[in-house]
């Protein structure tokens, strides 16, 4: 399975000039998994931006230059254009002014004021919530967003442990800050078709109670385990029943990416996807190797090859959905037949 992962993180470089076929760009909204800069620019390179040997440079994943090594591909959204044959997002800070406003620490809710040490006095830096990301995005196209671009929805995650971290917090308050972020999210999306947009791509949430943070916070406050599981699954129930709401929009497509039931097939049998070890990981630990891994470190991110799986669960679920223009079947077509034969092989 390894090999398929390899050969699907190839095809990044097979794909990576070609013209746009179903969008005109990748417009993201997200966190520290759909990040490829932002973070990094907009402190400078200090912490908490991922530089290495923790991170590769600017994404909060392994690569040739962390410790310990992995194999470089970026993550999921590029390596999902080079499937797909799309430009990649790039960081909307300035000097790039791309179209991806995803930030590593990211809520969907709440705007973040975190703390860099610059000298001679530190500087405190906004997070801006999702919501506040899709206002960024409409304020940069004067409320006209592009009809063809395709919108990307992924976060969630931090608004649920940060929950689960408040010390005194209730599993009624985790359960209100679910529905909340649902809420959010669906009317985000909703704002923007009315304004225009026309295609969406919706991931969901791994089970959080799955992941090294999620067990490290349960393990720290019992009582809220139950509400915190059980927050992961009704989000990934929100995400679909939301998006077949979205989808009686006139001309809207909203198209739900099941990473839940992706890292639960991954749980449930690891060896099938190359991995040995997927609930600890591997960053710092030089004796590791992260394409054995799914995740990279304590916060939960997925390794280079995670990130590559997580692409192929967004390939499929856009190609069922939007039909590529003559032209890009050769680029999807040469991607497919790289990973069929490596897995036939395998």
């Amino acid at each position: 399975m390894r090999t398929v992962l390899l050969a699907t993180i190839l095809t990044v470089l097979v794909a990576a000039g070609a013209h746009a076929a179903l969008f005109s760009d990748f417009v993201i909204f997200g966190d520290s998994l759909s990040d490829n800069g932002n973070a990094y620019i907009g402190t400078g390179g200090l912490p908490p931006a991922p530089v290495p040997p923790a991170y590769t440079l600017g994404r909060f994943t392994d690569g040739s230059s962390t410790i310990p090594a992995g194999t470089p591909g970026g993550i999921w959204h590029e390596v999902l254009a080079g499937l797909l044959g799309e430009p990649v997002a790039e960081p909307f800070l300035p000097p790039v002014n791309g179209t991806n406003y995803a930030v590593g620490g990211a809520q969907v809710l709440t705007n973040i004021s975190v703390t860099v040490p610059t000298t001679p006095t530190p500087t405190v830096v906004t997070i801006p919530s999702l919501t506040t990301q899709v206002g960024l995005y409409l304020t940069s196209v004067n409320d006209h967003p592009d009809p063809n671009a395709l919108y990307i929805f992924w976060g969630g995650a931090n608004d649920l442990y940060s929950a689960a971290e408040t010390p005194g917090e209730t599993p009624a308050e985790i359960t209100a800050t679910e529905s909340a972020m649902a809420t959010a999210l669906y009317s985000d999306i909703a704002g923007l078709a009315a304004l225009g947009a026309r295609d969406f791509l919706w991931l969901n949430l791994p089970q959080l109670a799955s992941t090294p943070r999620g067990m490290a916070d349960i393990a720290n406050a019992p009582s809220l385990a139950t509400a915190f599981t059980n927050a992961s699954s009704q989000f990934q129930t929100d995400v679909a029943t939301d998006s077949a709401l979205l989808n009686l929009l006139p001309a809207v497509q909203v198209v739900p990416v099941d990473i839940y039931s992706l890292y639960q097939n991954i749980l449930g049998n690891p060896a099938a996807y190359g991995y040995t070890n997927v609930t600890g990981y591997a960053q710092g630990n030089p004796l590791a190797n992260p394409d054995q891994y799914l995740f990279w470190d304590l916060d939960s991110h997925p390794t280079t090859t995670g990130h590559a799986l997580i692409a192929e669960a967004a390939d499929a679920a856009v190609l069922s959905t939007f039909t590529p223009e003559p032209g890009s079947w050769a680029i999807a077509g040469a991607g497919l037949l790289a990973v069929l034969w490596k897995r036939r092989r395998a």
